[in-house]
């Protein structure tokens, strides 16, 4: 069977990166996205889910920067860092690009509600 070579090009848009970025944003403890933790619109894709992720592509490389807030008391370059894993590896594995970079830019701590906190752990 043959394998038709040229059948067209496939363009991801900045917002698609963005909007990967901010979910895997939402899944890291310690990391407070600009939007908060997740929100039933952004869940849905509905609506500047990407908020405070700027993308940049080039042919096949990316480069992300996401700005976040981190939870008071949280080792912020351990959470930035998990951060940076945990976007390029899930925006390399659905999109297929190259992801050079995920600058992270922490704005700020946030003082999260301790029940709010457990009520997130029993949700996940």
């Amino acid at each position: 069977m043959a394998v038709q070579e040229d059948l067209g090009e496939v363009q991801i848009d900045h917002k698609v990166v963005g909007t990967i970025a901010s979910f895997e944003a939402a899944k890291v403890e310690g990391i407070v996205t600009r939007g908060g933790k997740r929100t039933i619109p952004e869940m849905l894709g509905i609506k500047d889910a990407d908020r405070g992720v700027t993308v940049e592509i080039e042919g096949t490389h990316a480069v992300i920067t996401i700005e976040v807030n981190i939870e008071y008391g949280v080792n912020i370059y351990e959470a930035s860092h998990k951060l940076q894993v945990q976007v390029k590896n899930a925006v390399e594995q659905m999109t297929g690009l190259i992801v050079e970079k995920v600058n992270v830019r922490v704005n700020g701590l946030a003082v999260v509600d301790p029940t709010r906190r457990e009520r997130e752990k029993e949700r996940d």
